[in-house]
């Protein structure tokens, strides 16, 4: 991969995930002439593509879509590749997804889009799960957050509950700590400040909300705690750059970027 020079040798049955964005080779000799995949995909028929005849290796895999930011906050702090060898002790419910993944896309059977569409988040989580428990992990920022014991109970609670009106005071009792501790272990961890943190995961929920123009602004303000679509307004546009109708019609138009 682009940045990182060490090769990974996959036998069969292995897992990686990657988590920039960069180009990257797969080959059965790297001293081999290079093809661009976009030759090979374009065409592909059922979501199989086939090169050189197929037959000697089987590759599947999923592609996840985040907003840009998103993708910085959440898996910033991964190394470009995560690699799940076959034997790891924790791999078996990601071979149990991979199985069923394979069976469906070889297959044309009834609501097969719902079950990929559900399974490939549930893959993603256990490759995460995976390299958190290894010992090549070296967690930061939010996902060693959510880890930590502590901490882990306060981010929770923030998930579950984004409308209540929290202080720092609040969140340190639920993780145990004082609110000073709390406070700056939080920012240690994170990088943020824990209301610095629940304003963005406010808005990190808007944003998905306003893809479904099932919401008006004012039962995202009142679903996210806010006493006023002004003040809901003020603090997307604060974290966005934009207001939330801007976001939403740049979503409309395709004008956000994705990785």
């Amino acid at each position: 991969m682009e940045g990182d020079k060490k090769p990974y040798k996959l036998n069969p049955g292995d897992c990686f995930l990657l988590t920039s964005g960069r180009p990257f080779v797969v080959a059965s000799d790297l001293s081999l002439k290079k093809t661009v995949s976009s030759a090979i995909y374009k065409h592909a028929r059922d979501g199989i593509a086939t090169f050189n005849g197929g037959g000697d290796t089987f590759l599947i895999g999923a592609r996840f879509h985040f907003e840009a930011e998103h993708t910085t906050y959440l898996f910033g702090q991964l190394p470009p590749v995560v690699y799940v060898p076959q034997q790891a002790d924790q791999a078996a419910v990601l071979r149990w997804g991979l199985d069923r993944f394979t069976s469906e896309i070889r297959q044309d059977f009834p609501g097969k889009v719902t079950i990929l569409e559900h399974l490939a988040p549930i893959m993603l989580v256990q490759s995460l799960r995976i390299y958190l428990s290894s010992a090549d992990a070296k967690p930061a920022g939010w996902l060693s957050a959510m880890g930590h014991p502590q901490l882990g109970k306060a981010i929770q609670a923030m998930h579950d509950h984004p409308a209540k009106k929290w202080t720092v005071e609040q969140l340190g009792k639920l993780a145990g700590m004082s609110r000073a501790g709390f406070a700056l272990k939080f920012k240690t961890q994170t990088g943020l400040s824990p209301l610095e943190y629940l304003s963005r995961w406010r808005m990190f929920m808007a944003a998905e909300w306003l893809k479904t123009d099932t919401w008006t602004i004012y039962e995202m303000a009142d679903a996210l705690g806010y006493d006023s679509e002004s003040s809901f307004s003020a603090a997307f546009r604060r974290i966005k750059g934009v207001s939330p109708k801007i976001y939403q019609q740049g979503l409309r138009e395709g004008a956000l970027g994705e990785q």
